[in-house]
């Protein structure tokens, strides 16, 4: 009975099943990756066989980790450490693999054994006999670069030498390369620190006492059971927070889609619920029936949601740049979640239509003629359009709603987007700089550049200035993501940093803090600030009305450096030019000199960062989800509206209403109605971007703003979802013959 009921309209079935299946598809490729970066930072905890693991206590991940060697060597001879392995973790870029994972470890050490050779020879400190650094490619990177065993690979500006092809049955590890630790730290740019330290015991059973030993000795370290290394990480409870997000958000509106479906098979069978209660059914045999309908209708939504989650995955696995993010199979649990998320969802959109039809009366449901009788509402409505979208009010604010819910997606998140790329712009062109520039093809989090290459910078022809500032991520307090910068105290790039309270930067150990930082900490002049247990005296506040900086501190480039373990180092530099003319010139210049580094105008830094645009890709493709399920449920609603109005769209052809002139009057209904939520949408977008910016921990990090061209996206958006949910219904509609839609019942 109850896929009778659902196949009496396939068409409406079937875009209720689209929209469910996309939510469910979310929920499964989304928690693949999650799941994937879960069990690679499980291998490097457990992999290795390591009992403990040390690294930097306030590092926000183990990529930013630092700890310098000589900690090593301290540890090594604590009683009850039998072993001690080093660990280097970076990315770096490759053909047309941006983020590239690389691994540095010793060729004697415990740790790499895992790492089983099956083509070639295991790594050496000897360099190859054809030249070049020797390097292990995993078997999924090889297949997915072409390579083999004596090819070359280069990292940045590196060339590799591939010795050897490994497993280790982790596609974290398999995507991935691994290099000498002193090739690792090169390419990471800290020299002679490492990402972690990894323990073995004489006796595991004295972890604990281990443990605090440790912590005691170095107390801006953080040692944690190598099982329980993942956990601790702070990125995977970001991505797995990212995942649930943006699977909440199509669920909700696939469920809106839902309960409209399930309302509109409610309304149209009124009559026959009548029947039913007239005979017998009492209102809880109602109630089952109708959400039995509906948790079948998310339950097949849910396997064909599993399906094309699996082929999504499929597909984005092949892909060099992500292969090595995503498990190598399918996690069965993955599923499980994805088809209970779908049953849950179905039960839920069920219950107020079970309910309205439990609570019909008999009598009165067997008198109900349809909506185009007297449940038509009395009010008195200006246009006709509008006064045909209220004749079902309810199905058509549920499909207000999920339009609204989408649109409200693509403006915050364009918001968020824009804001970050407004942010590096201003951050880039700051100190009246007129070329940026940064490690060719290296993550903005990840760039290094060596200092020396700065100085000759500044020699070259044309350039007028040239100087480099450092950036470094730690956690202080109750700020997961505190951005220190390092600057030249007596240079201009820290004359941005306007001073508001106190005095500028003068001296190593003094930090200046922004505005929105010194609040967030409860902090003022002369109070002390640790970053990684090193203590910090605040001697000034400053303002610079761009929130990454005000939301974080200025230290010397010299403490910056020692702090992040990059001595000599820079993240970025700026340069001012004799005439800005020149600017093209120069770029190509430094270019052509310096091919480690990636020269840009000031004014176009943030269209030349991968991450950057990658955020902005990122941010669409959400939207793009959330707007497909949306306007699956926009063709849904008005679908449904003709054929309600079949009849009537029939005495209007009789009377000599042509096919165009039918065509838009629905066009025009489905443009309303997608109007409508957009502007709902819209409104909600603006008060939570409103929230968003007074939120402390946000406002210390990035301003949402909504620029005239979202407002046109928004509005080009919406009329684009209110045209391609209504085409199909109103060509449906206006191809009706007067007389077989007069004789519809």
């Amino acid at each position: 009975m109850f896929l009778k009921s659902l196949t009496r309209r396939k068409v409406r079935t079937l875009l209720t099943l689209f929209g469910v299946a996309i939510a469910v598809a979310a929920i499964v490729s989304l928690g693949a990756l999650a799941e994937g970066l879960t069990i690679g930072y499980e291998a490097l905890g457990t992999g290795s066989g390591a009992d403990l693991l040390v690294a930097d206590a306030d590092a926000v991940d183990i990529v930013f980790s630092a700890v310098d060697e000589e900690v090593g060597e301290r540890l090594a001879s604590l009683s009850g450490v039998r072993e001690i392995d080093r660990m280097a973790y970076t990315f770096a870029a490759t053909e047309d693999v941006p983020y590239f994972i690389v691994f540095g470890y010793d060729p004697g050490g415990f740790a790499i054994r895992r790492f089983r050779i099956v083509e070639g020879e295991p790594l050496s400190d000897r360099s190859t006999r054809h030249g070049g650094r020797p390097l292990l490619l995993g078997k999924a990177a090889a297949d997915d670069l072409d390579k083999q065993v004596g090819d070359t690979i280069r990292l940045y500006e590196t060339t590799f030498r591939i010795v050897g092809i490994y497993e280790t049955g982790t596609p974290f590890e398999d995507g991935a390369a691994v290099v000498m630790v002193e090739d690792a730290q090169r390419l990471s740019g800290h020299p002679r620190q490492v990402n972690a330290f990894l323990i073995k015991l004489r006796d595991p059973g004295e972890l604990d006492r281990v443990r605090e030993r440790i912590e005691r000795l170095f107390p801006d370290l953080t040692v944690t059971r190598s099982s329980d290394f993942a956990e601790n990480q702070e990125m995977l409870a970001y991505t797995r927070a990212f995942s649930w997000a943006i699977s909440f958000l199509a669920v909700l509106i696939g469920g809106v889609g839902v309960m409209n479906t399930m309302l509109m098979s409610v309304f149209e069978r009124t009559r026959e619920f009548g029947t039913l209660r007239a005979i017998g059914w009492g209102r809880a045999r109602v109630l089952g029936l109708v959400l039995g309908e509906s948790t079948m209708l998310n339950g097949v939504g849910g396997v064909l949601g599993v399906v094309l989650g699996v082929v999504a995955f499929k597909a984005v696995s092949r892909s060099p740049a992500v292969s090595g993010f995503l498990p190598d199979t399918l996690p069965p649990a993955l599923v499980v979640q994805g088809m209970g998320v779908a049953l849950a969802v179905g039960l839920i959109s069920g219950i107020y239509p079970a309910w309205w039809a439990s609570r019909l009366p008999p009598a009165e449901a067997m008198r109900y003629e349809g909506s185009t009788g007297s449940r038509a509402p009395r009010v008195r409505v200006g246009t006709v359009t509008l006064r045909n979208l209220l004749r079902q009010p309810t199905r058509s604010v549920l499909t207000m709603l999920g339009i609204g819910i989408a649109i409200t997606a693509m403006v915050g998140l364009g918001a968020l987007a824009d804001g970050l790329i407004a942010e590096m712009e201003e951050f880039a062109g700051g100190a009246g700089v007129h070329l940026v520039g940064m490690q060719a093809d290296a993550s903005i989090d990840l760039s290094t550049i060596d200092e020396r290459i700065i100085h000759r910078i500044g020699t070259l022809p044309g350039v007028e200035h040239a100087e480099g500032f450092l950036t470094g991520y730690a956690a202080v307090g109750d700020l997961p993501f505190f951005v220190v910068f390092g600057y030249p105290p007596r240079g201009y790039g820290i004359r941005d940093f306007t001073i508001v309270e106190g005095e500028p930067l003068t001296a190593n150990g003094q930090i200046i803090l922004g505005r929105v930082a010194a609040e967030n900490l409860n902090k003022e002049i002369g109070d002390t600030i640790r970053l990684f247990d090193r203590p910090f005296r605040i001697v000034g506040i400053y303002e610079t009305g761009v929130p990454i900086q005000d939301g974080g501190g200025v230290i010397s480039l010299r403490d910056a450096q020692n702090l992040f373990g990059q001595p000599h180092k820079v993240s970025f530099f700026g340069v001012r030019l004799k005439d800005p003319e020149q600017a093209q010139a120069v770029k190509e210049l430094i270019e052509s000199r310096f091919p480690e580094v990636m020269v840009t105008e000031s004014t176009k830094f943030a269209e030349n960062v991968t991450d950057l645009q990658l955020t902005k890709a990122g941010s669409w493709a959400v939207a793009f989800l959330a707007l497909v399920i949306g306007g699956a449920g926009m063709m849904n609603t008005m679908g449904m509206s003709i054929y309600e109005r079949t009849r009537e769209i029939g005495v209007l052809r009789a009377l000599g209403w042509r096919k165009g002139r039918v065509l838009g009057m629905i066009l025009r209904e489905s443009l309303m109605l997608s109007l409508l939520g957009s502007a709902g949408g819209l409104l909600a977008a603006l008060v939570l971007i409103l929230l968003m910016n007074q939120n402390p921990s946000v406002a210390g990090f990035v301003k949402f703003r909504f620029s005239p061209d979202l407002l046109v996206q928004t509005l080009v958006t919406a009329l684009v979802l209110g045209a391609l949910g209504g085409i199909y219904p109103a060509w449906r509609a206006s191809r009706l013959q007067p007389v077989e839609a007069l004789r519809y019942e």
